[in-house]
């Protein structure tokens, strides 16, 4: 073998590998930092070719295993880099590691959807030979438009189920599904209302594999007498365009609506957000207490000259909780006082009977004794608690000396003037759909967010938090708060519609006014859920049993 043949041998043994790997580049190019949305529609291409294309005699189903977790790997080791900045914050060389770990479980879900993406086609897209000159109309199985969107329809089914899967298996880590990456495409994302950002994600991923097939299908149509209608490309062109008139349709009516409803069907909420900017360092280090009080106190007295109805402080800001001295306890309560609410996070240690901790959001309204109380359901892994203590504690026990206990019930505070009933959401609570709703079909008007992104320093991680927080609001239709020791400080209204109040990093306050519908309809998503995401995956479960009953009896017959 020649130098040229070794070449040309060697790259076609080593071009799937790199398309994978490409893959996993483009996908991590759609989140912050680079936030590049519109990579979405062909980001999967490239491994889309390399599974459909590149098929080895024997075991294709494990090299193509192999090529969805070469994506996952480095899709998620890439945009979750942030992970490693808590190395430094607690001086461990080990968490330098933390987000191939991470990286190492996820890439099990892509490498799962390329083996079902090769298997489920099987034979129907390989490369397809020269045309017969003496059958001019001969069509091999890639020319039916059919097919193509039956398959297609599939391969996106399972990857939203998958994403689904991700949200809550082991407690679950469902950040940065496909459907995120459009949460600057307004009119596009509307549809959430009814489908969650699974919804998003089936669309992308069917873009995705009509894309490649179109391009397979012009190769194999070269040369040929006639050609076929593209069915399959024009109808999956169309469903974009139905659903992105579907959100113009929804903005424009918004638009009129806020023209034109009556002053008694909108209620005002004058809301200020503390984002005192505490460094992490203080936090998990003695001796700053002192400090951190006297920061809540600066700030909170300049924003209580504001005339506001509700003054927002960030998650676990009070050193040791509220109820950790008497001395704390007097401090919230005298600042509480100055203004008619007050909602903070705090950490309530040995509560109870049971000596309990609790990661909690707490309401003190102005005349009241008694605290509205919440305790945060949804605790981060090895951060607020150490799954399987019993076997990983001799590794992680002096990061996680102990575990909070997740709260029992939703969580719904009464304001009394205005009127209304929040949905306290506590850290990264308001990245989880299916926790959001629960307190908005129990009658929430609007969703308030505590949080502190400060534990992964300046990374792109607060970014990556506010973005998959927006879609709560449009899934619920209903206005979302965030107010953080330091990240991102907004509001997100019914559509979608940003505005970012401060910078991270920045100490200070933001003064707002939010318009909240007094009578706002319940969506389709909050009364059933994950609906779609689920039905994708009884979807994507029979297909599987159907396809591997028809290849066994095919291989009986044979």
């Amino acid at each position: 073998m020649n130098d040229k043949d070794r070449r040309s041998s060697e790259w076609f043994r080593l071009w799937p590998w790199l398309a994978a790997a490409l893959s996993g580049v483009l996908l991590a190019l759609c989140f912050p930092p680079c936030d590049i949305g519109g990579l979405a529609f062909v980001a999967l291409g490239p491994l889309l070719f390399a599974v459909w294309l590149k098929k080895p005699a024997r075991r294709s189903g494990w090299y193509h295993f192999r090529l969805g977790y070469i994506t996952g790997l480095v899709f998620f080791t890439t945009t979750f880099s942030w992970l490693s900045e808590l190395a430094g914050l607690f001086d461990s060389k080990m968490l330098l590691g933390l987000p191939l770990l991470l990286a190492a479980f996820l890439a099990l879900y892509p490498a799962t959807w390329a083996w079902f993406a090769g298997w489920i086609v099987g034979e129907h897209f390989k490369p397809i030979p020269q045309p017969d000159p003496t059958e001019p109309f001969s069509r091999p199985p890639l020319l039916y438009s059919t097919r193509n969107l039956f398959f297609s329809l599939l391969i996106a089914a399972l990857w939203t189920a998958l994403e689904w899967v991700r949200g809550w298996l082991l407690t679950g880590f469902g950040w940065n599904a496909l459907g995120v990456s459009l949460h600057e495409e307004l009119a596009l994302i509307q549809i959430v209302e009814f489908t969650g950002v699974g919804g998003l994600s089936f669309l992308l991923v069917l873009c995705n594999a009509i894309g490649v097939i179109t391009l397979l299908r012009l190769r194999a149509e070269i040369g040929r007498v006639r050609l076929r209608p593209h069915f399959d490309f024009s109808l999956t062109v169309a469903l974009v365009v139905v659903v992105f008139s579907y959100g113009a349709r929804v903005l424009f009516s918004e638009q009129t609506k806020a023209k034109t409803e009556p002053k008694n069907d909108v209620t005002s909420l004058h809301v200020v957000a503390l984002q005192p900017n505490i460094p992490q360092k203080w936090k998990l280090e003695h001796g700053h207490e002192g400090e951190i009080i006297e920061r809540l106190r600066e700030l909170h007295a300049i924003a209580s000259l504001t005339d506001p109805h509700l003054v927002l402080w960030p998650e676990a800001v009070v050193p040791g909780g509220m109820f950790s001295d008497e001395d704390t306890h007097k401090f919230v309560l005298e600042l509480a006082a100055q203004v008619p609410a007050l909602l903070l996070g705090t950490d309530d240690n040995d509560r109870g009977a049971k000596g309990e901790d609790h990661n909690s959001a707490a309401l003190l309204l102005s005349g009241e004794k008694d605290v509205q109380l919440y305790d945060k359901r949804h605790l981060v892994p090895f951060g607020e608690y150490l799954p399987l203590r019993w076997a990983l504690g001799w590794i992680a026990g002096d990061l996680v000396p102990g575990d909070f206990k997740p709260g029992r019930d939703v969580g719904l505070f009464k304001l009394k003037e205005p009127a209304l009933t929040l949905a306290p959401l506590v850290c990264f609570e308001d990245t989880l759909g299916d926790l959001a709703r629960e307190p908005v079909l129990r009658g929430a008007q609007v969703l308030v967010n505590i949080t502190n992104d400060g534990w992964f320093g300046r990374s792109c991680e607060p970014e990556q938090h506010f973005v998959n927080s927006i879609f709560r609001a449009i899934e619920n239709r209903r206005p979302l708060i965030r107010c953080t020791n330091t990240g991102i400080t907004a509001s997100v209204d019914s559509v979608g519609r940003v505005e970012k109040w401060l910078s991270p990093f920045q100490k200070g306050f933001a003064s707002k006014q939010i318009r909240i519908a007094s009578h706002g309809a319940e969506t389709f998503y909050t009364r059933h859920g994950e609906v779609f995401s689920i039905g994708c995956a009884i979807v994507s479960i029979t297909a599987i049993f159907v396809h591997a009953l028809l290849l066994r009896r095919r291989t009986k017959t044979s």
